[in-house]
């Protein structure tokens, strides 16, 4: 049976319950700036084990490491370089999650089976206050289904995860509301998941950042998580449209997501007009889904965002959420 426990303050008793739970090999749900994570002692294999066999994880899919600072991820990893000191000492703690050569002491299990780790610093205090408490660096994908929709309040883990993870710290809803951005640190610097921080913040520091293997076949060994062709869907079927054209056939229990004001709809669509502000839409993308999985729609209908900079997270997550079972 799952327990839900409110959490107030990075000081909540609650936090000290939760360590006790990880230190015992135990799943805990926790909210990070991003989304809620699926954590679980990440140097401890059957309890990596386990995060994989709760959400249905291909075991080829990566998991990330939460630590709480860059002291913590340099036991982690081969070789520390200048590159990822200067990324972290900026940006940690935040939504980066750095790849760099995984050290002996990280699991096979944690790598899929690659040479390398990826690595994160949460911004969240209720994280940051969990990792240290536990005194162990954290596994933890989104706390939902492989492929479904990434939570951003403890309600939705519940939905997705009750009875099967241990328990949730509920501290609200996130901030950030998509992933973190996901930066390969091996020469050349390839961006593998877009998210919160833009690759001119990461050029700015970094140097040049060339873009990822993109969508990876079915099955295929994944360098780092999030970049199977489909991921972060809906129940409902998601269809991406050009902005402004609106519908010309669609049936009821269809619903319609505009990026600002609704272009005219057919009767019985339900509309909703959406934020035209990236960084808006993005925090409230995946509550919005949700939100329309709940009132029972079958399809819904969105304004597919510009190929901007700005856009790049949020396309990236629509695009990969509108892609069909199996391709």
């Amino acid at each position: 049976m799952t327990r839900i426990l409110a959490v107030s303050s990075p000081g909540d008793p609650a936090i000290s319950e939760a360590a006790g739970v990880l230190r015992a090999g135990g799943l805990v749900a926790f909210p990070t700036e991003t989304v809620y994570g699926l954590g679980a002692d990440g140097l401890n294999v059957s309890a990596v084990a386990r995060i994989y066999a709760a959400k249905g994880r291909p075991a080829t899919n990566p998991l990330i490491l939460h630590v709480a600072d860059r002291e913590d991820a340099r036991g982690l990893v081969a070789d520390w370089t200048p590159e990822a000191d200067r990324l972290a000492r900026r940006f940690w703690p935040g939504p980066l999650t750095l790849v760099l050569p995984a050290g002996e002491a990280v699991p096979a299990i944690v790598r899929a089976g690659g040479p390398t780790v990826a690595l994160r610093c949460p911004a969240h205090p209720v994280a940051l206050a969990l990792i240290r408490a536990a005194g162990r660096p954290l596994a933890a994908p989104s706390a939902n289904r492989s492929q479904h929709l990434s939570p951003t309040t403890a309600r939705h883990v519940e939905t997705s995860l009750g009875g099967i993870v241990d328990c949730i710290l509920d501290a609200g809803p996130t901030s950030a509301g998509l992933e973190s951005t996901i930066l390969d640190l091996r020469p050349p610097f390839r961006s593998l998941r877009p998210g919160p921080i833009s690759p001119s913040d990461l050029e700015a520091l970094g140097g040049a950042v060339g873009q990822g293997p993109g969508v990876l076949a079915p099955g295929a060994p994944q360098p780092a998580p999030g970049m199977a062709a489909r991921h972060y869907a809906p129940r409902a079927k998601l269809e991406l449209v050009l902005p402004g054209t609106g519908l010309h056939e669609a049936g009821r229990g269809s619903a319609y997501v505009s990026l600002g004001a609704l272009p005219p709809l057919p009767e019985g669509v339900h509309g909703v007009a959406a934020s035209r502000d990236p960084v808006e839409l993005g925090a409230s993308l995946y509550a919005l889904l949700h939100t329309l999985d709940d009132a029972g729609f079958h399809t819904v209908f969105f304004e597919l965002p510009p190929p901007e900079e700005a856009w790049l997270a949020v396309r990236d997550r629509l695009l990969r959420a509108s892609t069909r079972e199996g391709a």
